[in-house]
């Protein structure tokens, strides 16, 4: 294989492993993912998520299995929900941002009071081990 093939080779392998999530450039992203536990301290896990074809309102997110993750939540972690809930102090109202996640903001103390079966699918943003933001995607 010559030097550019290769190179080229190279750059497309990596460029699909970003996309799929697998890494991520400059160490900080978004993926979407599935929260599957909300620890009063501040931890919180999920999967990555994945959209699919469904019969009713044209997708669903599922989990992806062997991609569990654990990370804390920054003290100003951002959160933002669609249609809020789950959360009391979100204005009355849908509101959402053009990516479909949640505009709506709502505390860091009501997200670790809620549990994650009230949760849909989220767009979660991290540096390292550190949440960023959260925003949850509205799902009717």
């Amino acid at each position: 294989m010559t030097r550019t093939k290769w190179m080229i080779a190279a750059v497309g392998a990596v460029a699909a492993l970003v996309a799929a999530g697998v890494f991520v450039l400059g160490g900080a992203g978004s993926a979407d993912g599935i929260v599957t536990a909300i620890h009063p301290d501040g931890r919180v896990e999920w999967t990555d998520a994945r959209f699919v074809k469904a019969e009713e309102q044209g997708r669903i997110a599922e989990q992806v299995p062997g991609t569990a993750h654990k990370a804390v939540l920054a003290g100003d972690v951002q959160i933002f929900t669609g249609v809020g809930s789950w959360c009391a102090s979100a204005a009355a109202g849908l509101a959402i941002g053009s990516d479909g996640a949640g505009a709506n903001p709502c505390t860091r103390a009501e997200f670790l009071a809620t549990t994650p079966d009230s949760l849909y699918a989220v767009k979660i943003t991290a540096k390292g081990d550190v949440v960023t933001r959260i925003a949850e995607y509205y799902h009717p």
